[in-house]
């Protein structure tokens, strides 16, 4: 302790020593470094986790967005199509359920009683006629459409005024005729058949279907009409209720 006759030896027991005290402390550093590790992967996959908690948030948002954006054009498209016939008023409806076979074809809508809807309303999409309410309930309307079989609407050509009622077809094609027009009748294909008003059942001036064949056979007495309707009715999201001002 007092002289340093030994200071050499110590310095050199010391480095043969090293090795043995870095062996001896290797567990601890690697436990601590694997810690670490462990630590900065959770905190990694923690932050992993919530950046894809956000996309997909953002995600939902986007989609949400792109929804109501795509909804708000078919309305402004479906409100501006009434525009034109001002003496109506009209109240938008969504369609909750479609019922759809050969001899019966309807659907419901989200409008009733307590919305003021009564039978026998006009109810009218946003190229054309949908139907006509046949049942409601205080929140839910059936309506039945153009193309159900027992479905008939005085139309005329508005072309030239020629007069004819409307009936679906009891068929898949979801189509219409137009019956008891005279065969001397200047009907050609492409013209477009409206809503009459005859019987005050319908407004008048609504487009309902353009001639898609003609059968000019003399054997029968009228010509016989197929009509494909204006309104694609498996497009149908919103649809608009018609009524007169004074109702």
């Amino acid at each position: 302790t007092r002289f340093s006759y030994l200071d050499s030896f110590k310095r050199f027991t010391l480095t043969l020593l090293s090795p043995i005290y870095v062996i001896v402390d290797l567990p601890s550093q690697v436990f601590d470094w694997i810690n670490d590790r462990g630590s900065e992967n959770a905190i990694l996959i923690s932050k992993n986790e919530s950046l894809e908690s956000q996309v997909i948030e953002l995600k939902t948002r986007l989609q949400t967005y792109n929804n109501l954006a795509l909804e708000n054009q078919k309305i402004s498209k479906l409100l501006n199509s009434s525009y034109t016939l001002p003496d109506h008023e009209t109240r938008l409806a969504q369609v909750k359920s479609i019922s759809q076979s050969r001899l019966s074809n309807n659907i419901i809508i989200d409008k009733g009683s307590n919305n003021s809807v009564v039978k026998n309303q006009l109810i009218v999409g946003a190229n054309g006629v949908v139907g006509q309410v046949t049942q409601v309930t205080p929140m839910y309307s059936t309506v039945r459409l153009l193309t159900d079989p027992t479905q008939h609407m005085p139309v005329k050509n508005s072309r030239n005024g020629i007069r004819g009622i409307t009936k679906g077809l009891a068929s898949n094609e979801k189509g219409m005729v137009v019956e008891f027009v005279p065969l001397n009748s200047d009907i050609k294909l492409g013209d477009t058949f409206i809503t009459s008003g005859i019987g005050n059942s319908f407004p008048s001036g609504y487009s309902v279907g353009r001639v898609s064949a003609l059968d000019e056979s003399l054997n029968a007495s009228f010509l016989s009409i197929s009509l494909q309707p204006s309104q694609d009715m498996n497009k149908l999201e919103f649809v608009l209720i018609v009524k007169e001002k004074d109702e």
